[in-house]
């Protein structure tokens, strides 16, 4: 029990108490995220400058999760912040500040879009992680592109007969039928001739 909780035993009601319990986990909390701010900046430093590289760590997340004691996973979301801070300028104040907790900013680092930080500010310091990851995954996302088709001919023979497959890119495609178009027009124009 904190001191704070201990001097009050016995003399105020348990809602009270809780209260200043809860005074205390926020006061702690804003500590903890205010060291976790400054742990991503001297992140964000050791990977800039790739001051990493001479510690004999395989990767920067290697060495967050050495120095730090944290789990991979954990190394993993702290390099991911620190990497996007400038993406995220505001939200990684708020971080420094104590407003903000590493989780938070980690959901955003990790999946929402660039030039969102803004956008996100106020939800952040609100919402908790898992009210976060449904908020980045209703974002509309941008479409898909499929690689266009590489350009193939194959060729099966059924024994009487013969199939060609011919595989083009859209442009390619069109090219292709207007020529075999204008072939065929040509071969009924002689036929008809």
């Amino acid at each position: 029990m904190s001191s704070a909780a201990v001097s009050l035993v016995g003399r105020v009601s348990p809602k009270d108490r809780l209260e200043v319990l809860f005074d205390e986990f926020a006061e702690l909390s804003g500590q903890r995220n205010a060291i976790d701010g400054r742990l991503v900046d001297v992140i964000a430093e050791i990977d800039r400058d790739e001051l990493w590289g001479m510690t004999g760590a395989r990767s920067v997340e290697a060495l967050v999760a050495w120095k730090t004691g944290v789990t991979p996973r954990n190394a993993e979301v702290m390099v991911t912040v620190a990497r996007r801070s400038p993406e995220f300028p505001r939200c990684t104040q708020a971080l420094r500040e104590g407003r903000l907790s590493l989780d938070r900013l980690g959901v955003l680092a990790e999946h929402a879009a660039a030039g969102s930080d803004e956008h996100y500010l106020q939800t952040a310091e609100a919402a908790t992680v898992t009210q976060l990851r449904t908020a980045v995954k209703l974002e509309p996302q941008p479409p898909k592109t499929r690689p266009a088709p590489k350009p193939s001919i194959t060729k099966r023979d059924h024994g009487e007969t013969t199939t060609w497959t011919i595989t083009l890119p859209k442009l390619e495609a069109a090219k292709f039928d207007a020529a075999m178009q204008s072939h065929r027009d040509a071969l009924i124009h002689d036929r008809n001739a």
